[in-house]
């Protein structure tokens, strides 16, 4: 029996995700995944802000960046009767190298760059996955496993006991960990063990997506190399994406008829009249697929199912939650769930954390897939409706081809506020969190498209530069968090002497606690108290003008060690 902290199964993003936070942290982690390459299919192909933000702490942004769509290229989306046909609206985005170098017009112009040190990226899962096994791989704690198929497990109040098999050779192994964590999809076969269900509106459109690749494909349409190429037409909707910016790209073709779904495709037919042109291409795959709106009912599971309370086993990813992709924060959410629940656990295993702590997962994370989940599904929803409404006419080169398009554009430019997501990457937080000190004030607006920066206890703390014209290589005030605790001070007076209470109180339970100054005045403000206090994930746990009266409570308050 090999024995372990941490077993984690699937090893997409969000089980590579948490096994690099557990491994960065010093926990003994085993991560297992049925395959033995990884996914060839681009499959997620966002990363969002608040993603790229996680990443910067681990320093693989650049490999990141070297692996999506070229630097120099200026991101956009278009919106088409066919791709090859009459463009109805574009909408631009940043290219990375105008993200990095972030001139004062750019930065006007995407609003996005004042939030954050980085735009969302386009990168497709097939070419996320290996950086992310490549990076875990160098970390000692860590250890992935290819080629294990998870068979089966046994709880009690000290651990788990897991049942796996090799794919190639049939043979049984058997694990002892401490915490298992179910990381293995939306047909997760621990949620199903446990008995656990999705609620939410479930299956929505169907879908099916064609890899292909094509060198000439960017000659055929004429419409440049942008990031999303949508397409509207009564016979053909859908959306091509761009994989690598050069010979490979995918097309999610969409039904919007139930009644029509069907294997049965002809991928030269369908990509033909999506492009309104023949084309030269080789299929590489296919995948069928639902948009959904659907979030597990409990995200922990204990030895009775209807109590999780010192439950070791945990969900996090599509095992959770599946979402529409509309929006693009279905991977995104799942990176989150993973740098949540990896400090807690982490906290948790080396003595520092409490129960309360662990408990607080679900209680976090849960709210925000909710939330996220029916964002994306009303973005769906639009797109549908812009669908359903669009005329035969649309294709015709008359004035009533020129009238539809027109509608249909006026359609798209009220559907495409989607596209401006920030709000959603960036401005969750953390309401009801019994690791929280709240003080009530007022929580700041919860807007999809914008983002209010605040300290408010929940929230992620602000980014700003800490030197004028940095790039995205630092510094910033999210340079100070991402490790360990940190107190920042707004206090101006530097000399003045004080009894941090707070460092003594972290102190005393032996948690490291950072103390990081602000020396600019438009930070001050942006901080908005002379205190704050940041957790290891980025998220404010406490603020207030003044130390707290007992700073011991507080600190077992936010360890969970209440």
């Amino acid at each position: 029996m090999t024995e372990t902290d941490v077993l984690i199964i699937g090893a997409g993003p969000v089980g590579s995700m948490l096994a690099g936070e557990l491994g960065w942290r010093g926990v003994n982690c085993k991560i297992l995944e049925e395959r033995i390459e990884p996914t060839a299919h681009p499959k997620a192909t966002l990363l969002g802000s608040r993603s790229m933000e996680f990443f910067r702490r681990w320093g693989i942004t650049e490999q990141i960046y070297d692996s999506a769509l070229p630097r120099d290229n200026r991101y956009f989306i278009t919106f088409s009767n066919r791709l090859a046909g009459h463009e109805l609206y574009r909408l631009s985005s940043p290219s990375i190298a105008e993200t990095i170098a972030r001139t004062p017009d750019v930065v006007a112009r995407f609003r996005e760059l004042t939030w954050s040190p980085y735009y969302k990226t386009q990168i497709g899962q097939q070419a996320l996955e290996p950086i992310l096994w490549k990076h875990i791989q160098t970390l000692q704690p860590v250890q992935l496993m290819l080629g294990w198929r998870f068979e089966q497990f046994q709880q009690d109040m000290d651990g788990v006991t897991v049942r796996v098999t090799e794919v190639a050779t049939g043979l049984e192994k058997v694990f002892r960990t401490r915490y298992l964590v179910a990381c293995d999809g939306g047909t997760s076969q621990i949620r199903k063990q446990l008995g656990i269900r999705f609620v939410g509106r479930g299956a929505m459109r169907a879908n099916v997506s064609f890899y292909f690749e094509s060198s000439d494909f960017l000659q055929v349409h004429g419409k440049g190399l942008g990031n999303l190429y949508f397409v509207f037409s009564p016979d053909s909707f859908g959306v091509f994406t761009a994989v690598n910016g050069r010979d490979l790209w995918s097309y999610q073709y969409y039904f919007l008829d139930r009644n029509r779904v069907t294997r049965d495709l002809d991928p030269e037919e369908i990509l033909y009249r999506a492009v309104g042109k023949p084309f030269r291409f080789t299929l590489k795959g296919t995948q069928h697929w639902h948009h959904h709106q659907s979030v597990a009912t409990t995200w922990r599971a204990g030895l009775d199912p209807c109590d999780s309370a010192g439950g070791r086993v945990f969900l996090a990813g599509d095992s959770a939650h599946l979402f529409a992709p509309t929006g693009g924060v279905g991977m995104n959410t799942g990176i989150g769930d993973a740098v949540d629940l990896g400090w807690k656990l982490a906290q948790v295993l080396d003595g520092t954390g409490g129960e309360t702590l662990l408990a607080s997962y679900e209680i976090e994370r849960k709210p925000i897939a909710v939330r996220n989940s029916v964002i994306s599904a009303n973005n769906s929803d639009k797109i549908d409706m812009v669908m359903a409404e669009t005329p035969v006419e649309i294709d015709e080169d008359s004035p009533l081809g020129v009238a539809a398009r027109t509608a249909v554009a006026s359609k798209i430019r009220w559907m495409s506020r989607q596209f401006n997501s920030a709000g959603t990457h960036l401005g969750y937080r953390y309401v009801d969190s019994p690791v929280i000190e709240t003080q009530g004030d007022p929580e700041p607006p919860d807007d999809p498209a914008q983002v209010v920066p605040s300290t408010w206890p929940g929230c992620r703390a602000p980014h700003a530069w800490l030197k004028q014209g940095t790039d995205n290589r630092g510094p910033s005030t999210l340079d100070w968090f991402g490790y360990a605790w940190t107190l920042v001070c707004a206090e101006q007076n530097r000399t003045k002497p004080f009894q941090n209470t707070l460092l003594e109180s972290f102190r005393r339970v032996r948690v490291p606690l950072s103390l990081q100054h602000i020396e600019f005045q438009d930070i001050r403000q942006l901080y908005e108290k002379t205190w704050v206090l940041v957790r290891p994930d980025g998220h404010v746990a406490w603020r207030g003008d003044q130390l707290p009266e007992n700073s011991d409570l507080l600190v077992k308050k936010v360890l969970g060690r209440s």
